[in-house]
C-alpha cells in the first residue's frame, strides 16, 4: 500500500499516483517545486517528490480531505484555504483514516505506523485568486466552495491548465455538514467558470484524471436541474450516506453517456 507510480504530463509537470488510485501533481518551476495535494499518507510521498526534483518544496492543498492531505506532515510549508480547517481535522483522524485504509486494502496488514500522521505544524492560509510564484511558472488558486468550504482549484496558469480535483467532476458529492446547499454551489462553478478562457486542459484527481472541458457546464446543468426539482433523482449510497444522483448512473457512468454528475443529500436543496 505504499507504492506510488508517477508520469511525466510535461516538461515540469507529473502526475503522482498512490495505491488507493488517488493522485497528485508536482509543478517544477525554477526557483522552487510545488506539489498539489499530497495523496493518502500511505508511505512517504516526500520520497518521491525528491527522485523527481532537488528543488525546494511547497505544498498546496486543495482542500482537507484525508485522501488529499494524507502526507502533508512529510514537509515543512504548506498551504491550504482555512475555511478546511475543520474537515482537515475530522478527515486526518487516525483511527477513521486507518479504517479507510483497511477498507481498501483488506489482505494487508494495516497498522497505524502504516499511516503518515496528522500534520500538527502550522497550515498557511490560502486567499481566492492568490498567486504562487515558481520562478518561471504560476499557480493560480480559485475557491470553488461546495464538496468542501475551502475547496480550491489550482490554475497553472503558462500551461493553461487547472486541477478541478474533487471540485467539479465526474460525481461531485455534497453530503455531510461541511458541504455546501446546491444553490451556494451552483454559485460557485459560476465563479469557476469566469476563468473558463484561462485553462485548455483539465485534468483531476480520481477515475480517469483527465476532463473535457464540457465538465463544467454539464455540472452547472444539474445544478440547474435539483433546483427545479426536474433532475432524475436517481438514488445511491456512498460513503455510508443514502443520496440522489442529479442523473442516472448505470455501471458508474451516467447513463446518457456524458461526463458530470451531482450526489446529494435532500438537505442540501435549498
Amino acid at each position: 500500500m505504499d507504492k506510488y507510480v508517477y508520469e511525466q504530463l510535461n516538461d515540469h509537470l507529473y502526475r503522482i499516483v498512490d495505491a488507493s488510485g488517488v493522485c497528485c501533481y508536482l509543478v517544477i518551476g525554477k526557483k522552487k517545486a510545488c506539489l498539489l495535494d499530497t495523496c493518502s499518507g500511505f508511505g512517504n510521498i516526500k520520497k518521491v517528490v525528491e527522485e523527481i526534483t532537488d528543488k525546494p518544496i511547497i505544498v498546496i492543498l486543495t482542500h482537507g480531505h484525508h485522501d488529499h492531505m494524507g502526507g502533508s506532515a512529510l514537509f515543512d510549508e504548506v498551504y491550504m484555504n482555512l475555511d478546511d480547517l475543520p474537515v482537515f481535522n475530522k478527515f486526518g483522524n487516525i483511527n477513521q483514516r486507518l479504517n479507510e485504509a483497511k477498507a481498501l486494502f483488506p489482505n494487508e496488514t494495516v497498522l497505524p505506523i502504516s499511516l503518515v500522521p496528522l500534520r500538527k505544524d502550522q497550515i498557511l492560509n490560502i486567499q481566492d485568486n492568490q498567486v504562487f510564484d515558481l520562478g518561471d511558472l504560476h499557480i493560480q488558486m480559485i475557491q470553488v466552495k461546495g464538496h468542501t468550504p475551502g475547496m480550491m482549484c489550482p490554475l497553472i496558469c503558462e500551461d493553461r491548465i487547472i486541477i478541478f480535483g474533487d471540485a467539479c467532476g465526474v460525481c461531485v458529492l455534497l453530503l455531510d455538514e461541511y458541504s455546501s446547499i446546491v444553490s451556494e454551489y451552483r454559485k460557485s462553478l459560476l465563479h469557476l467558470k469566469e476563468y473558463e478562457d484561462q485553462y485548455d486542459t483539465i485534468y483531476r484527481n480520481h477515475g480517469s484524471f483527465y476532463s473535457s472541458k464540457e465538465l463544467l457546464d454539464n455540472v452547472i446543468e444539474c445544478c440547474d436541474l435539483i433546483l427545479q426539482n426536474k433532475d432524475d433523482q436517481f438514488p445511491v449510497t456512498i460513503h455510508g450516506y443514502d443520496l440522489f444522483a442529479a442523473k442516472e448512473i448505470m455501471n458508474g457512468q451516467r447513463k446518457d453517456g456524458k461526463e458530470g454528475n451531482l450526489l446529494y443529500s435532500l438537505d442540501k436543496v435549498k
